[in-house]
Order: structure tokens, then sequence, then C-alpha cells
């Protein structure tokens, strides 16, 4: 899956942006997510590189983490959101996920849409821990 953090009242080549986007991606990993980050082409008329974070979710346990991380990352900003993608094309999938008022089950459900399967036990068990390491 690849994530496309936003945060709508910073530009992508703002410090601060860096940091929040790299602060993400620690948090991923903190929950022991198998993540990377990379840039992308600016969009047209954007300063500095974007980022995009890969991110794999196939083993147990892996979206209750992820939901945990995503949900506290987007809500601490009003201003951030996410584009979740999974495949090109035709056959691709993506959901564009907005912090202000989501809750976990909503996060869980843009995570498995996106995915394109049906939620198992492992998903819906949220056995994730509930408090992230400090960080932001």
């Amino acid at each position: 899956m690849v994530l496309t953090p936003e945060d709508l009242s910073l530009e992508p080549g703002d410090w601060q942006w860096g940091e929040q986007s790299r602060t993400l991606v620690r948090l991923l990993r903190a929950y022991d997510l198998d993540v990377r980050q990379q840039g992308r082409p600016p969009e047209a008329g954007d300063k500095g590189l974007a980022s995009e974070i890969i991110l794999a979710l196939g083993a147990s346990g892996t979206v209750g983490a992820a939901t945990t991380v995503l949900l506290n990352w987007l809500t601490a900003r009003s201003t951030r959101r996410l584009t979740l993608t999974v495949g090109e094309g035709a056959d691709g999938r993506t959901v564009q996920v907005v912090g202000e008022g989501l809750s976990d089950s909503s996060m869980r459900a843009a995570l498995i849409a996106v995915l394109g399967r049906p939620e198992t036990t492992d998903d819906a068990r949220g056995d994730t821990p509930a408090e992230l390491p400090p960080g932001e």
C-alpha cells in the first residue's frame, strides 16, 4: 500500500512537513510494520518533493497496528489527511482519509477497503496497544 500523507497548512517542501512525514515513518516502524519512505516528484505548483510511504500489510495484526498509528497521526492536527493507494490503473484502489472526527472503526474500514479484501478475525481483533511511543 502507498500512503501519501498531507498537511493542508504546509507546503510539501516546508521543513516542518519533512519532520511530520519522518515522524509518521518512525511511528509505523515502532509498531514493527514493514515501511519505507521515498520522495516523489512534486505536483504542478508545489515546491520541493512530496513523500510517499510504502507500507506492507500482509501479516496478522498489521491492519490493527496501522489503524492505531495512522489514526493517532491524523487526529494530532486537523489539517492532516492521507491518501491510501493499492495497485495502478483500472485495478487500482484509492481512499482519501481525513482525520477530523475519524473513529478507529472508520480508519480500519478505510484500510480494509483499499486493500480490497474482507475483514478477517485478525484485522478485527484490535490487539494493538492503545498508546503510541512519544515523538510528537
